[in-house]
């Protein structure tokens, strides 16, 4: 049971991940790599906060704003650099995984006994790995919506426009 509840909570919050891919191959019809190195840059940017002692909810804000950065290199490449889209997202995506292990200082990092996101007082009353579902239910609902606000703006039209 732990195992089927702890692989629904880690796809919940890879479901993301397929909104990122979704938006850039179907919408902007702009096949970007970029995406896939994202998650681990978060990752890395907000294990290296937390474990620093930064509060969770800072770091993992920071980790948007690396994945964020991260994309802005793609597209300076593609757009500035004339370098082919595809090649820019796999050149920032290769370049990712090395600066990650700039970021951690090494291969990996403890986060025991350490405060995250899953380990708040709500949380930690529900039965074990149903943290990773509650929060990734949460968090996939509060994206979705603010995508779907997103493509309904005049700013949004115009977003995928640039796809068509």
């Amino acid at each position: 049971m732990n195992l089927i509840v702890s692989a629904i909570g880690q796809g919940l919050l890879w479901a993301l991940l397929g909104l990122g891919l979704y938006l850039t191959f179907r919408i902007l019809n702009f096949a970007d790599m970029t995406v896939e190195g994202t998650f681990p840059l978060g990752a890395a940017v907000a294990v290296a906060n937390i474990s620093q002692g930064m509060s969770p909810y800072l770091a993992t804000f920071l980790a948007l704003l690396a994945g964020m950065a991260a994309g802005l290199v793609t597209g300076l490449l593609y757009t500035k650099g004339k370098i082919p889209i595809l090649l820019a997202g796999i050149l920032t995506m290769t370049a990712i995984y090395s600066i990650n292990l700039r970021i951690m200082g090494g291969s990996n990092i403890s986060l025991i006994g350490k405060k995250t996101l899953l380990n708040n007082e709500f949380l930690e009353k529900l039965p074990q790995y149903f943290n990773s579902v509650v929060l990734g239910i949460v968090v996939v609902i509060v994206i979705t919506g603010i995508l779907i606000f997103f493509l309904n703006t005049d700013f949004g039209q115009a977003f995928i426009a640039t796809g068509d």
